[in-house]
């Protein structure tokens, strides 16, 4: 068994597929010994690029700014080609423009959701940080207990997570994708010189995922009851969420990354140079 460590973000829909395969064994029967590690808000730039990590399931702006800068980072493959969330606020609050002077959750300043908050709230007159302020408080799970606990008036949640906030009361301002309509949210994350030194096992783990992802696709109630375990959500709110990723091929079938979507992370980064397929290797993926 070869040893091979993963990392992800948090407790959220997109890593069905992962959590399938391993439960399935379907890393064991292709050889592999998968450790995995959640990252929270931690830079997964670090462990990558020291080799601590040999792949992550992350977001992908901190691998695009190492790879403009000359780094090894690169994209391997996709995972979410869209954004899956809504604006989940206290109850108290009705509208995007109530906000004002409202703490924000997100991921980190870097990365993720803090681009997407600054989106929504400008397109309602709100401006970082004249307007409102944001606290870091990891990913969807970590951030849905901050709404829990009120040490947050609002955050970005992702499905299913977001259904279950409004059911508790807490008020939905909105679909993000109304305001970021493309953006690659999730990415498969490599240093390309690691991956290169391990092409054979790095090939296997995208094998694994990329059937995994298409088993998830095609096992409606099978795929729901693994989310309901590792998320720890009703059994409701696992197949709802299943049929929001699989309806709108989110949770991206063929592994394949969103180029638009890619091209506006870019955008907001104001990275160069530009052009999406200078930070892709698509070799690990298609054989």
């Amino acid at each position: 068994m070869e040893p091979f460590r993963i990392g992800i973000v948090s407790k959220t829909f997109f890593y069905v597929p992962y959590w399938a395969a391993l439960e399935q064994g379907r890393f064991s029967a292709a050889g592999l010994d998968v450790a995995t590690t959640m990252l929270g808000n931690a830079s997964q730039v670090e462990p990558l690029v020291s080799g601590a990590l040999d792949l992550v399931i992350g977001t992908p702006e901190g691998v695009l700014r190492n790879a403009s800068a000359g780094g090894p980072l690169r994209f391997v493959a996709g995972n979410a080609g869209r954004l899956s969330h809504y604006i989940i606020a206290q109850p108290r609050f009705k509208k995007v423009e109530d906000l004002r002077g409202a703490t924000i959750g997100i991921l980190n300043m870097k990365e993720g959701t803090f681009f997407h908050v600054k989106a929504v709230m400008a397109a309602h007159g709100l401006h970082y940080p004249q307007d409102y302020k944001v606290k870091e408080t990891g990913g969807a799970p970590p951030r849905h207990k901050a709404l829990l606990d009120g040490t947050i008036d609002m955050g970005l949640q992702s499905v299913p997570l977001a259904f279950a906030e409004e059911a508790l009361g807490f008020s939905n301002l909105g679909e993000v994708s109304k305001y970021v309509p493309d953006w690659q949210f999730n990415t498969v994350n490599v240093s390309i010189e690691r991956a290169m030194a391990r092409r054979d096992a790095t090939r296997r783990v995208l094998t694994v995922l990329r059937e995994a992802t298409e088993w998830v696709h095609t096992h409606r109630q099978e795929a729901a009851a693994v989310a309901q375990r590792e998320m720890d959500i009703s059994t409701d709110d696992a197949a709802r969420g299943w049929e929001y990723y699989i309806a709108r091929n989110i949770l991206t079938r063929d592994m394949e990354i969103n180029l638009k979507g890619l091209r506006a992370v870019i955008e907001a980064q104001k990275i160069s140079p530009a052009d999406p397929e200078q930070y892709i290797d698509r070799s690990f993926l298609i054989g």
